[in-house]
């Protein structure tokens, strides 16, 4: 998925990354050599999943999904077809990001380096061995220390955070009610009205989340229970 993220870091709130999103987007899988067949990804829960049976013996609502030991014993023949089609799926995708990167220059200081596929080879690649590694091993941690320095790193993100708000509001007076930590809204902070340039014509809307003031002014004065209330109402009305 490093290889997505490096081509395009905006797909968080479009697609996302996971090889179902990824594999069924014809914007990314574009370039695939003719003798890759296209086939997308499916999940276990569209292939596996089955509706819970109720006590009258009706399917019910819900869809489970049993143990990974169980279907691979009891859904031999099934589950090798699963997985066959993540390598190929995962084969394809490989293939089209990689000719995409390729296709991208990759240059430092003004200096050309190669293309952005020989980025990701000499960086992300080993990179992502690394995290590999970590993830097996595991680390030796301090928890006693962990515990004391969160208290320190919480507090200090809420000082940044009210910093950053109080600067926003200078220049969006609504900026002082965002959550820092929503990536739609800081895009819409700094982006809005600029041109999309994967997207002719397209402009992200100048307007800041419209309506964004009053929410806050409910939580602040009445609470958050009663903003939940006006919400399911309005939602009712609609």
């Amino acid at each position: 998925m490093h290889l997505a993220r490096l081509w395009d870091s905006s797909r968080r709130t479009d697609g996302g990354y996971s090889l179902e999103g990824l594999t069924n987007d014809h914007r990314v899988m574009g370039v695939v050599p003719k003798e890759v067949q296209k086939i997308g990804k499916r999940s276990m829960q569209t292939i596996f999943g089955r509706k819970k049976i109720k006590k009258d013996g009706s399917e019910g609502k819900i869809t489970a999904i049993e143990p990974v030991e169980t279907l691979q014993r009891e859904d031999r023949e099934l589950w090798i077809c699963y997985s066959s089609l993540d390598s190929m799926s995962t084969l394809r995708l490989y293939e089209s990001l990689k000719s995409k990167l390729e296709r991208k220059p990759w240059t430092f200081d003004g200096v050309p380096k190669g293309s952005m596929y020989d980025f990701y080879e000499e960086y992300w690649r080993p990179f992502g061995a690394i995290l590999v590694k970590m993830e097996t091993a595991g680390m030796l941690v301090d928890r006693a220390y962990l515990s004391e320095i969160e208290k320190v790193a919480v507090a200090q993100r809420k000082l940044a955070a009210d910093k950053f708000r109080k600067w926003a509001s200078k220049y969006c007076p609504d900026a002082k009610y965002m959550n820092v930590n929503s990536d739609t809204q800081i895009r819409q902070l700094f982006f809005g009205g600029i041109e999309n340039r994967y997207e002719l014509h397209h402009f992200l809307c100048l307007k800041f989340l419209l309506g964004i003031h009053i929410y806050a002014a409910l939580i602040s004065h009445l609470g958050k229970s009663y903003l939940i209330c006006y919400i399911l109402n309005k939602r009712r009305k609609i």
